[in-house]
């Protein structure tokens, strides 16, 4: 009987007939689990006669996170934060106390130098650097005319900070919140056997996905690096353990970047079938702690048991290293996910399980620039206004600012805090004025402020909604001002809260006409450092091959995606015959660069082969002969001569009897015959692009 038909004849409902709900799933827990360490902070604040108990609720909705590990993570990186902001706001009253001028440049050039650090960085230690930043306009400015009461303040900031971290760690264990390393476990088994199911059919001479769904992949395997840091805290042995992690996502982007070379090998050259069978036999029944060179040893001897008069060409010697590198990676997936999730030993491997990333430091000094100016901007409209309580739009002005630094849109940002502080004043003055002079209780006041915290966090799940939740729920208590003396007088809430509007509206106007980041100018800017790292290959200066010039790759190509993406398409249309013709810019410039990508790793890959056949007694001349070649000579001169290499190498590895000589030989040949196929396919490219001028 059909699914369909079973629920027409019962007649009562069961949860899988409910439609899917519109939220993420989990935001039940989510949200009563930062409504409680609301309520826990508050009250605690509230006993312990804090100046600015309202202060403790914003640590935790600006904390508050689905996961166990993602909410310690950040309190962690929120506590050394605000002791470093701290530190420094005493540092510039106790100098300048006496200067106003110079106090706020010295909280300038500290904001501009702690969005320079936090644009850099990722994840919670982004969030930590941006937060040290931000202290020191929530204290030092906050006291410009009343220095004297810097530690007073820096006590109460510090010890609302404690509050709130405090009561979303109780919370989190308390009610046994969902563990950010389990979550990480079941995202590397599902991408596992993606990869997996990716290596079966590039073997089996299937389509494989083109470049863009690759990347995007790729891209999301990255972002479970995310998630290492994250199950840090949450773990015992929490070293090996991500390490293992780590070397399950470099194992993953191995066998991915193998997969398309041998789909595109398959495609496009002519392999032996011999060679074919055995490495697809190899994969699908094998799994073992092969590397490379025994893997190639391993199928060259059992494909000359099968046939003793074979001898790879130099299209087999490419699919076979290439096979190679994928087989002996498999191992390291599976390998880093028991280590993960059970702690066993995988050895050296997993020293060399290093994520590099990319960065950007134009894009860091533009935002540390634009914080700097806005800063500058806006201290001196409020100097200009003679209001004191106008330090307060410039503490707020600061701290929306720096956020909005590590933001892809910074105008989207800008406008979620304008929309956010709004939204969050038109409630405070609702429950100012209509809820709270009714209330006697504190549990009362926890029933009231739970409407609150469920909006809030459905709009931080939401990432169209992100920034206006954050801004409505992190900043709603200061609004409201809640304290243990409750103030109803309209001017005063009207006076304080003024100036969070025009907080909003400054900070909105300055990030759109700032130096507003560009997609066209970020993936410009990736696509120079690609062309950079490029010729520093050509010269032999490069990274060297290995996992940390691996995960830069992908880590680059999965900005560039992104960036990509947010670029309207543009289309050139030509006619042939009365058809117009339309071609997508972008996904053509984007293939050309992956392209050049994958020349630059194969350029550093031959000059890894070429240094290990150095060690070699019987392939040390042709090894420099070949490295000198590769360093030096014109195209034209690699296009005759690479083949030529190739085939030496090949006649070494067919009359050596020693198996690891005869392994390596057939690795340089086959790295070899890649650089002279990518040469030649991306010949346009480096002439379009002027790469490589000296050696055209």
């Amino acid at each position: 009987m059909t699914e369909g038909a079973q629920r027409r004849e019962r007649w009562w409902p069961l949860p899988s007939d409910l439609p899917s709900p519109p939220f993420q799933s989990g935001w039940i827990g989510f949200s009563f689990r930062s409504w409680a360490a609301v309520c826990l902070a508050l009250a605690t604040a509230f006993w312990a006669q804090l100046d600015s108990p309202a202060g403790a609720a914003v640590t935790v909705m600006i904390i508050t996170q689905p996961l166990r590990g993602q909410a310690l993570s950040k309190a962690l990186y929120r506590l050394v934060g605000t002791m470093l902001g701290t530190a420094a706001s005493i540092l510039l009253i106790t100098c300048f106390s006496q200067d106003r001028g110079m106090l706020l440049g010295g909280c300038a050039l500290w904001l501009a130098g702690c969005t320079y650090i936090g644009s850099l960085e990722r994840n919670f230690r982004s969030y930590g650097a941006l937060l040290s930043g931000y202290t020191i306009a929530l204290v030092a400015v906050n006291v410009v005319d009343k220095p004297q009461n810097v530690f007073d303040v820096a006590i109460s900031r510090a010890s609302c900070v404690a509050i709130g971290i405090a009561s979303v760690a109780f919370v989190n264990m308390l009610t046994g919140s969902p563990k950010a390393w389990q979550k990480l476990a079941d995202g590397l088994e599902s991408r596992a056997r993606q990869i997996r199911d990716f290596g079966r059919r590039a073997m089996q001479g299937e389509d494989v996905p083109d470049a863009m769904e690759t990347t995007a992949l790729a891209g999301d395997i990255l972002s479970l690096s995310a998630q290492i840091t994250y199950a840090k805290t949450e773990i015992d042995r929490s070293t090996r353990r991500t390490a293992g992690a780590r070397l399950a996502i470099i194992g993953m982007l191995t066998v991915l970047g193998s997969g398309r070379a041998i789909a595109h090998i398959l495609r496009h050259n002519k392999v032996s079938a011999l060679a074919r069978r055995h490495v697809l036999a190899w994969h699908e029944l094998r799994e073992d702690h092969s590397d490379r060179l025994e893997t190639v040893s391993s199928l060259l001897q059992s494909m000359r048991e099968e046939d003793p008069s074979y001898h790879p060409n130099a299209a087999d010697a490419h699919f076979l290293e290439r096979s190679a590198v994928m087989l002996s990676n498999r191992m390291h997936i599976s390998t880093g996910i028991n280590t993960l999730q059970y702690a066993t030993p995988a050895g050296e491997a997993l020293k060399l399980a290093q994520i590099a990333r990319h960065p950007d430091h134009i894009a860091a000094l533009i935002n540390a620039l634009r914080v700097l100016l806005g800063f500058s901007i806006t201290a001196g409209l409020c100097i200009a206004s003679g209001q004191p309580p106008s330090m307060a739009a410039l503490s707020q002005a600061a701290l929306i600012l720096t956020l909005a630094s590590t933001a892809n849109d910074t105008t989207q940002f800008g406008m979620g805090a304008v929309w956010g502080l709004s939204l969050a004043v038109f409630v405070a003055i609702f429950m100012n004025y209509l809820v709270l002079p009714h209330l006697a209780t504190f549990g009362a006041l926890a029933l009231v402020l739970l409407p609150h915290t469920i909006f809030a966090c459905l709009m931080l799940l939401n990432p169209k909604s992100s920034a206006v939740g954050f801004n409505y729920g992190a900043f709603f208590p200061l609004i409201l001002g809640l304290s243990n003396h409750q103030d109803y007088d309209p001017l005063a809430f009207i006076s304080r809260n003024i100036f969070y509007l025009i907080a909003g509206v400054i900070s909105f106007i300055i990030l759109v006409l700032l130096f507003p980041p560009t997609p066209r100018s970020r993936r410009f800017r990736i696509a120079a450092s690609i062309g950079q790292d490029f010729e520093a290959q050509l010269k032999g200066q490069g990274r060297p091959a290995g996992a940390a010039l691996l995960t830069l790759k992908y880590d680059r190509l999965a900005q560039l995606l992104s960036w990509t993406k947010r670029i309207p398409p543009h289309h050139f249309s030509r006619r042939e015959g009365e058809r117009p013709v339309e071609r997508p810019v972008n996904r053509h410039v984007f293939n050309r660069l992956v392209e050049l990508e994958d020349l630059a790793s194969t350029l550093a890959r031959v000059r890894h082969y070429l240094d290990d056949a150095c060690a070699c007694s019987c392939l040390t001349a042709l090894a420099n002969d070949a490295r000198d070649v590769v360093k030096s000579a014109a195209f034209p001169t690699l296009a005759r001569d690479l083949p030529r290499l190739s085939c030496e190498f090949l006649d070494v590895s067919s009359r050596s009897s020693v198996s690891g000589e005869r392994a390596l030989a057939l690795l340089c040949a086959g790295s070899l015959e890649a650089l002279r196929s990518a040469l030649a396919e991306n010949r346009s490219t480096l002439m379009h692009f002027g790469l490589g001028r000296s050696r055209w």
